[in-house]
């Protein structure tokens, strides 16, 4: 890939926790290929064509997918460029749509590194957005009514599906990303909900690296230090305070909260410091608490380890796989995870774990006994190169033993 790794893309985009998904195939331009190819003598991956919401290359039309599948489990494998995987095939010219995407996007990875802007920032800017163009009710509301017709008055239905955009039915769902990107952000939303906004508002002329230039002049408020308040008298305190008051005579805290919600919040407004306090004395002392049932860890040891040696046979007789860590036994145990926190108070589970668990070194030399086991179905003494592109090692992550290993072989 040129320019950051795949896995680093990734991070950098938010993928992970964004309801953006990553496209399910690496895609090229075939005009651009037959470009590099004639001026470089080669063929290179562009970093625009991989990014979601890009669909298409400026120049030539619709970009390509190729049979070869972003795959997590391989993100950091390396492929190259090649005409196997990318032929040259007729592309459809692009639409409108399609430009605006990448025109913005371009921006973005063209624009140097900087201090993201805060949620405050953002919260201010989507305020003054929705004011500035008429999409407010009165002098402190949002017309979230309003902003949802304009986007998709501008957007194509189809398009926002493909995306997981649509914006809800009901003008009343909390869920509603559209909703939640003019209210007070308490999250960060991916540059295509940025780009889907932006772009139904304000039009044609709009830069999305203006915009960040823009939020960035917003005051980056920060949080105030607690101010102490003086303890209050029974006589001061307000009808709310003394409500919860009678509630925790009853209850814990934390049930209270269940019981009368929106009791709580008001007082969490009003009287944060005063509630925090309350609540504070009236916690249970959870030193005092003593188990009610005493769990027979020599029991659950025989069961753990009878478990444990019914996988070890199952592996036994397969040599792929992963790496057999101990967190591998585990998972393939299926128990939960108070074993897991409990392993040293079952001493023969323990025991075994740290006889059959594999080592880096170990996982390393069962991959290069399975590669040369491969190679020797077509050739008698395989190369050291051979050995490692089909292992999947590197020089650089082999360990010690594990060249000694190689070094062995390949003499």
């Amino acid at each position: 890939m040129r320019g950051k790794s795949q896995g680093a893309v990734h991070l950098a985009l938010g993928v992970t926790a964004s309801r953006i998904k990553v496209p399910r195939y690496i895609c090229y331009c075939p005009l651009c290929l037959l470009a590099q190819k004639n001026e470089h003598g080669e063929y290179y991956w562009i970093r625009d064509w991989q990014v979601p919401g890009i669909e298409s290359c400026s120049k030539h039309g619709y970009l390509i997918n190729t049979q070869l599948s972003r795959s997590n489990a391989e993100r950091h494998r390396f492929i190259a460029a090649a005409p196997e995987y990318c032929p040259q095939v007729p592309q459809i010219p692009c639409a409108s749509i399609t430009t605006r995407i990448s025109t913005q996007v371009r921006q973005l990875l063209e624009r140097p590194a900087r201090p993201s802007s805060s949620h405050e920032q953002w919260t201010a800017y989507y305020q003054d957005l929705a004011f500035q163009h008429g999409l407010n009710r009165g002098t402190g509301h949002i017309n979230h009514h309003a902003v949802k017709e304009k986007v998709l008055r501008f957007w194509p239905t189809e398009w926002l599906a493909r995306y997981n955009l649509t914006p809800a039915e009901s003008d009343d769902d909390e869920e509603d990303w559209v909703r939640s990107i003019f209210r007070k952000h308490r999250k960060c939303f991916s540059y295509l909900q940025h780009i889907v906004v932006n772009q139904a508002i304000i039009g044609e002329s709009w830069r999305i690296d203006s915009v960040l230039d823009q939020v960035q002049q917003y005051p980056a408020n920060k949080r105030k230090p607690p101010v102490e308040i003086n303890k209050i008298s029974n006589f001061d305190l307000s009808p709310d305070q003394e409500s919860w008051q009678r509630l925790l005579s009853c209850h814990p805290p934390t049930r209270a909260r269940k019981i009368a919600p929106a009791l709580y919040a008001r007082l969490y407004r009003k009287h944060s410091n005063w509630l925090l306090d309350f609540n504070a004395s009236h916690a249970y002392d959870r030193s005092n608490l003593t188990s009610k049932c005493k769990v027979n860890w020599s029991e659950r040891d025989q069961v753990f380890l009878q478990a444990l040696h019914q996988v070890d046979v199952l592996l036994k007789d397969n040599t792929d796989g992963p790496r057999r860590s101990k967190a591998y036994f585990q998972k393939m145990v299926g128990f939960s995870t108070t074993y897991e926190k409990n392993l040293n108070r079952m001493p023969l589970s323990k025991a075994f774990l740290d006889a059959q668990a594999e080592s880096v070194e170990d996982y390393q030399i069962r991959r290069l006994r399975n590669a040369l086991e491969e190679l020797r179905q077509s050739y008698d003494s395989p190369s050291r190169w051979r050995l490692l592109r089909i292992s999947k090692l590197s020089e650089e992550r082999m360990k010690r033993a594990t060249l000694k290993y190689i070094n062995s072989l390949v003499q």
